[in-house]
């Protein structure tokens, strides 16, 4: 498989490039029905990553490292285990980066610096436990560290995927 995937829908916006043959089409078409579903989930998952990494601290951000965790959760037993590994890993480490950038992203928005392009409401599922008179989740679970303070802060707004 290429390390560029085509996409029909903007093969018109290459900046005055031809757009590929039906016969390249079906090329590629082939070459992805053949390639093997840890290929193509591991390409997938990337450019979920990556686009966690740059929204970390946003709303945006979080729903997509909580996509990866789903995806993740989802192929665990019909992928090999190493791929459920490097993922599993690098999720933990946005999580803790998402929860630094939430901080950050607040004490801006503080100061009168709004996220343009954010979601405009948190993702289901991962409001303020103490909003809705829950206990945390996560220290059931044993999934996340107990929040590190009580105030209403980034931290103690932890998240579980699925909760």
């Amino acid at each position: 498989m290429s390390d560029v995937p085509f996409d029909p829908s903007t093969a018109a916006d290459l900046g005055g490039q031809q757009q590929p043959s039906e016969e390249e089409i079906r090329a590629y078409l082939s070459q992805l029905r053949e390639a093997p579903v840890d290929q193509v989930l591991a390409e997938v998952v990337n450019a979920l990553l990556n686009a966690a990494q740059v929204k970390l601290g946003r709303r945006d951000g979080r729903l997509l490292i909580d996509t990866v965790s789903a995806v993740t959760d989802t192929v665990r037993g019909h992928v090999p285990e190493q791929l459920t590994q490097q993922l599993d890993e690098a999720l933990t480490q946005l999580r803790m980066a998402q929860v630094e950038g939430e901080q950050q992203v607040a004490k801006a928005a503080a100061a009168g610096q709004a996220e343009p392009g954010d979601l405009a409401t948190e993702p289901a599922g991962t409001a303020d436990p103490a909003a809705d008179g829950g206990d945390d989740a996560a220290s059931k679970s044993g999934d996340q560290p107990p929040p590190a303070s009580s105030g209403g802060t980034a931290a103690s707004r932890l998240w579980v995927p699925g909760r």
